[in-house]
């Protein structure tokens, strides 16, 4: 499907790191545009959460009052919907402007306009915010986001019979499937139908053990 975003999105802009990335809403491929590095990689960390259900971008401008008395409009960069529909405004920042006192009181009279209005909670994202473990997970799941059912099916079957941690490597080999089964590691991981034993970057070297492969 197209964007859904209601404010354009330059298709190209010198110094600036624009476009879009699709992602699977259910059984729909959703397009979402981007005009920054720090909202691409904010929408994929947001996209990869176990409690995502959707996001939609550049939405229709929201009046609010400044301090000053002064009419204004803003435009949230994100929606994002969690599972048993709680929704999230998202305005992504560099961190140098979000922490100056200009935007955090101008942010508040925005919250004061959206909560209750278009959405339950207002957030602001900045570099800062992004966690470089979970960016590179959120990156993985993304690339293989679309299943191998015939290889899944096989991964998961496999990782039915482990009884300890072991490397994502050795699981693969012993399974006789090796670097072709790493994406289906990968989902099995996002699905929870397998776990890290620790919290760290999904690599051949990870170890983990069996989750929910009922």
């Amino acid at each position: 499907m197209p964007s859904r975003a209601k404010r354009k999105i330059p298709k190209s802009s010198r110094g600036h790191f624009v476009g879009e990335l699709v992602f699977n809403r259910g059984a729909v491929r959703q397009r979402l545009g981007f005009a920054s590095l720090t909202e691409h990689n904010a929408a994929l960390c947001l996209i990869y959460r176990p409690d995502f259900h959707d996001i939609e971008e550049q939405l229709a401008s929201l009046p609010f009052v400044l301090p000053n008395g002064e009419s204004s409009e803003h435009f949230f960069d994100f929606l994002v919907t969690f599972r048993g529909g709680r929704q999230i405004c998202i305005s992504v920042k560099p961190e140098r402007i979000a922490q100056t006192y200009k935007y955090q009181t101008t942010m508040a009279r925005i919250k004061q306009a959206a909560i209750g209005n278009i959405c339950d909670d207002v957030r602001t994202i900045t570099e800062r915010n992004i966690n470089p473990v979970e960016l590179h997970n959120a990156k993985l799941f993304h690339s293989a986001r679309d299943l191998e059912p015939r290889l899944d099916a096989h991964v998961i079957e496999g990782l039915a019979n482990i009884e300890g941690p072991v490397r994502v490597r050795d699981f693969l080999a012993e399974l006789g499937v090796g670097g072709s089964g790493f994406r289906s590691v990968a989902r099995a991981v996002r699905f929870g139908q397998a776990k890290l034993f620790a919290r760290e970057k999904i690599t051949a070297q990870s170890l983990i053990i069996r989750g929910d492969t009922g």
